[in-house]
């Protein structure tokens, strides 16, 4: 009967397919961590404009209808809510950042109104969310 020699030594580890793995995953999660940051709104038809840039650092949305409704998310406001909310947001951070979404069917008065009421809370950055167009 014949037995093995035994060889005392370390035992070899392939690294290569644990790397692969953890690059993976950590696409994986970079991924899913990019669609949880979406913000709660109303929907409304966004006009197209070319050379449009996306923004991730958004404090929150502000929505305007086709009607001239606010919304601050989903919830429908007044323009008296709209800038103590807005007050609100510039006391935790003077720099953030609001979205103001309107429809391309909503009058122009109630868009205005509302940055109106952002920049006297104090907002000094705000952007217009557009659809990206071709």
């Amino acid at each position: 009967m014949k037995f093995r020699k035994k060889t005392e030594g370390m035992p070899n580890i392939i690294v290569i397919p644990m790397i692969d793995i953890m690059f993976f995953l950590l696409v994986f999660f970079m991924l899913g961590t990019m669609y949880m940051t979406n913000v709660k709104t109303v929907a409304v038809n966004l006009s197209k404009m070319t050379g449009s840039v996306t923004s991730q650092s958004v404090a929150f949305a502000v929505s305007v209808d086709d009607k001239g409704d606010i919304f601050i998310g989903d919830t429908k406001v007044d323009r008296k809510t709209l800038g103590q909310y807005a007050m609100t947001e510039v006391q935790k951070n003077p720099d953030c950042f609001i979205v103001l979404r309107t429809d391309k069917a909503s009058p122009y008065e109630a868009f205005s109104r509302a940055i109106e009421t952002l920049r006297t809370a104090g907002v000094s950055k705000f952007g217009i969310a557009t659809d990206q167009g071709e």
